[in-house]
């Protein structure tokens, strides 16, 4: 693995984007947001950031807006933290059009899977990220979105490792031991992060870092999972996931009962320590107020800072 396939490493962030009132993009309490974290310690060699993600409400967001968070983060971070994005869509020329936008504007790499409504095959996804590859240099990290139908077997995934800027697969399985082989497969090859929440088991196997949201309201706490993993103290490690971890886990079972989308829940933590993230986009709603209640007092029960 080279060096510069090292600096994935660590939390990765699915950053939330901000919305006013009127559901506009608050663009100023996005940078804001970026600033607090790295402001908290998130930097290159221990965290990376992925905006316009799922976590970032991207399939609510239009080109223009995702090219506009782009240059949003590249002038508020300064280098200081590595900067992923998503460029997902259902057009493959919209999706060359944010990874050339990428690349000029100085994004590290491009969050990128099939692309979704119509179920692909194996050459239709190789054919997308070859095209993608010849239109830029910019590092592209796979995403292997296998809730949505389509499962990456290893002779796909072995032609797409193989792709010059291929540096990083987002990595989940729904079969544990195929989650574990594609670990010690690629590992070596690539940058592997962990999307399936085995932070331990991935770590062992090789993974360099993990998806989080949880960054996005208390930066500290995921650096110090990841810490701990890095000094293979696993006992910690599952105290640490044992703890907030277990019961953010149960109380956002609840919101996706309730309403769809990641960035209901995600918000309403941001807003209760006292950041700017306003509502999710319609059709996704805000959790009702019981459900706000609730994670209030799980943020005092584990003593979650406020910033307000």
């Amino acid at each position: 693995m080279t060096s510069i396939e090292k600096k994935i490493v660590g939390p990765m962030v699915a950053v939330a984007t901000p919305f006013k009132e009127d559901y506009s993009v608050d663009f100023d309490a996005f940078a804001s947001n970026l600033n607090f974290m790295i402001n908290k310690g998130l930097s290159n060699g221990n965290s990376t950031l992925l905006i316009g993600g799922a976590g970032g409400e991207h399939p609510a967001l239009n080109v223009n807006e995702r090219i506009d968070l782009m240059k949003i983060a590249i002038d508020s971070t300064d280098g200081k933290v590595p900067v992923l994005t998503s460029i997902q869509h259902t057009d493959w020329r919209e999706i060359v059009r944010m990874a050339v936008a990428a690349s000029k504007l100085g994004i590290y790499g491009c969050q990128l899977g099939p692309t979704y409504y119509y179920m692909p095959t194996s050459n239709d996804v190789l054919d997308l990220f070859k095209r993608v590859s010849s239109e830029t240099d910019v590092n592209i990290m796979i995403y292997h979105t296998w809730w949505d139908g389509f499962i990456m077997d290893f002779d796909l995934l072995d032609q797409l490792v193989e792709i010059s800027n291929v540096n990083s697969i987002k990595w989940s399985h729904e079969d544990i031991q195929l989650f574990k082989e594609g670990l010690e497969r690629y590992s070596g090859k690539v940058s592997m992060i962990d999307n399936s929440g085995n932070h331990i088991l991935s770590n062992i196997y090789g993974a360099t870092g993990f998806i989080t949201h949880l960054s996005s309201f208390w930066p500290e706490y995921p650096r110090l999972i990841w810490d701990s993993m890095i000094e293979k103290n696993y006992d910690k490690t599952k105290k640490l996931l044992s703890g907030f971890k277990s019961d953010w886990m149960k109380w956002v079972g609840k919101v996706v009962q309730e309403t769809g989308g990641e960035g209901p829940f995600i918000k309403v933590a941001m807003e209760l320590v006292g950041l700017k993230a306003g509502p999710p986009r319609p059709p996704s709603k805000t959790p009702s107020k019981n459900l706000i209640n609730e994670l209030d007092e799980i943020l005092n029960k584990h003593n979650v800072p406020r910033y307000k």
